[in-house]
């Protein structure tokens, strides 16, 4: 019969407890790792992603591109001259984004503002905010855009207007006043007045009284990813609707993320995201791998489906009810007080060619002009971003406007903006330890009860070897016993 010592009954149970620790925990970790990510990549005022989320963590980047109109008598020339733009800038501001007024709902939503905050960083531009720049005047475009259906009474008197206070079609404004500071224009004064545009600022810039607002970019409504990972960071409403008054049918559909968080992406063919600026959502399609800092990512491109006009992605038709197009731009007019807003990718890329057309200095180029959006699938981490758009006015001709009588319809490019942020080395350990965090925990768990399989198997050597010297020295003290009572009886 086998007998134990009492310190070789403890090896034994010791052992069996960390084998069953290591083991159940190795084959539970898989659970385990799953609730600890979605605990802390879930959007909560306790999880690690709230405190990359409420205030942008990482340096990004907005990055203007001015154009400005080197003949502008070519407008109005009856010889047929191209306007000629040249591009200047990059102009660089430093933003930082806060989420504010905050609102945790109890259907796993959360409703927020952001307010984004624009320092201009002169040592990476090139140039100065007191740039001079000659372009389109917005206000006039605007005005004759708005007027264009209105009966001719209505327009006669808007050029008389025009005439009398002096309004130009082109003008030359400071970088700095057509994009923060903005600039008084009496057109648009005597307009407000006459209840003939929507534009609600005293002066006109293109984004006038926004830095620092924490209202300009409207109310977000969005899914947390507490109860469905997959919705973390979709946007659900914006400013309490789920569809939004410019577009018609679906292309008003709310959808999409709005860049700040993103559900885990491990085999998605596309993602949509809402921007507020334009009141709507743009798709980017998987385009390839990427390297970052050690994390192998996907990047999401544009590509000529994205502002389709409906010819061959059918669904965006309704995009372009208002004004037929070719594909390549949008019409953001409505979402815009009514001004002749466009927007297309820089240079008109992946536009159509007859947006160039009628100008000269668009040079498009896939490696420059290429929005693009580089993700972690497994966390959804953002990578790399670089959102890139174009601003375009359009202009036309009006026979009771004197200054638009003889224009050709024209897109006249106005500035394109570039949106750049890039995941720090700091960060980009982070979310290497995170996505390591599961083959690492499995591997050390069931390292773990292998530890206290093997600390059994010691226990249990001990034991037979005990037990089998304890055997061996009976046999021999038995030998010992009957050979000392031979020699006793001899």
């Amino acid at each position: 019969m086998i007998q134990a010592s009492k310190s070789t009954i403890i090896i034994l149970i010791i052992g069996l407890l960390i084998a069953i620790f290591g083991l159940t925990v190795g084959i539970l970790w898989s659970l385990i790792y799953s609730t600890i990510i979605q605990s802390q990549l879930a959007l909560t005022p306790t999880s690690s992603n709230y405190e990359l989320w409420k205030e942008t963590p990482i340096p990004m980047y907005l990055k203007f591109y001015m154009f400005n109109l080197t003949n502008p008598e070519a407008f109005t020339s009856p010889d047929g001259t191209k306007p000629h733009f040249e591009e200047m800038g990059p102009y660089v501001f430093r933003e930082i984004d806060y989420k504010v007024q905050q609102d945790w709902n109890e259907n796993n939503t959360i409703t927020y503002q952001r307010k984004r905050v624009w320092h201009f960083d002169e040592s990476l531009s090139a140039g100065s905010l007191s740039d001079n720049v000659t372009n389109i005047n917005p206000v006039t475009a605007s005005i004759a855009y708005m007027l264009r259906f209105k009966d001719n009474f209505l327009r006669d008197i808007a050029d008389r207007i025009m005439r009398i206070i002096g309004q130009k079609l082109v003008i030359t404004k400071s970088v700095n006043e057509f994009l923060f500071e903005g600039y008084n224009d009496t057109m648009l004064k005597v307009a407000q007045k006459l209840n003939l545009t929507r534009m609600p600022m005293t002066k006109f810039a293109w984004f006038f009284g926004r830095n620092d607002s924490a209202s300009y970019d409207g109310t977000f409504n969005m899914h947390t990813g507490v109860t469905d990972m997959r919705e973390l960071g979709i946007v659900k409403e914006w400013n309490y609707n789920n569809h939004v008054s410019y577009y018609p049918g679906e292309c008003g559909t709310v959808r999409g993320t709005n860049g700040d968080l993103w559900p885990p992406l491990p085999d998605n063919e596309t993602v949509s995201f809402f921007v507020s600026d334009i009141c709507t959502s743009l798709t980017a399609k998987y385009s390839n791998t990427t390297e970052h800092e050690g994390l192998s990512g996907v990047t999401f491109t544009i590509n000529e489906a994205t502002l389709d006009n409906g010819t061959k992605v059918p669904s965006r038709k309704c995009y372009y009810e208002e004004e037929s197009i070719p594909s390549g731009a949008l019409n953001i007019s409505s979402c815009k007080w009514g001004a002749p807003a466009f927007i297309s990718f820089p240079h008109f890329y992946l536009g159509d060619p007859s947006y160039s057309a009628n100008i000269i200095g668009m040079k498009p180029q896939k490696n420059k002009h290429e929005l693009s959006i580089s993700l972690e699938p497994k966390t959804g981490v953002p990578l790399k971003v670089n959102a890139k758009l174009q601003l375009n006015l359009l202009i036309d001709r009006d026979e009771k406007i004197k200054m638009f009588k003889n224009l050709t319809k024209t897109f006249v490019p106005m500035l394109w903006f570039t949106q750049e942020a890039t995941l720090t080395s700091d960060y980009a350990g982070t979310v290497k330890f995170i996505i390591i965090l599961e083959s690492l925990g499995s591997v050390t768990f069931f390292g773990i009860g292998a530890i206290g399989i093997i600390v059994m198997f010691v226990g249990i050597f001990v034991l037979v070897r005990n037990n089998f010297r304890g055997e061996e020295n009976q046999v021999l003290l038995t030998r010992s016993m009957n050979g000392d009572s031979g020699i006793i009886d001899g």
